[in-house]
């Protein structure tokens, strides 16, 4: 727990502004959603550019310049995805239980 501790107080307070405004944008303008729907594609917005931002930077070899525009585009993209697979699925509290116990190993 100290780790996660530790990590947070190194997080630039930019990036996580910049990460949670852009995943709340796209969450906003997605007007076919209900509530869970947009809380869900917030989430996997933030998510997916808290996990894949710097690997994304160092894979590429980009400047620390470009953290924050890397980091909104991702979160863009995560909440993207998320919205395809709601739609996708029409129940998405159904569909989140299953993928969980898929990764869980669980049946």
């Amino acid at each position: 727990m100290s780790e996660w501790i530790e990590w947070l107080s190194r997080a630039p307070v930019v990036k996580w502004i910049v990460i949670i405004g852009f995943a709340m944008l796209s969450a906003a303008m997605q007007r076919d959603m209900s509530l869970v729907g947009r809380m869900l594609t917030l989430i996997a917005g933030v998510a997916a550019a808290v996990v894949f931002a710097d690997p994304f930077i160092q894979f590429f070899d980009l400047s620390s310049t470009y953290a924050n525009a890397v980091a909104a585009v991702l979160a863009m993209t995560g909440r993207n995805w998320a919205a395809f697979a709601i739609r996708a699925s029409r129940d998405p509290i159904k569909t989140l239980a299953e993928v969980k116990a898929v990764w869980w190993g669980k049946k």
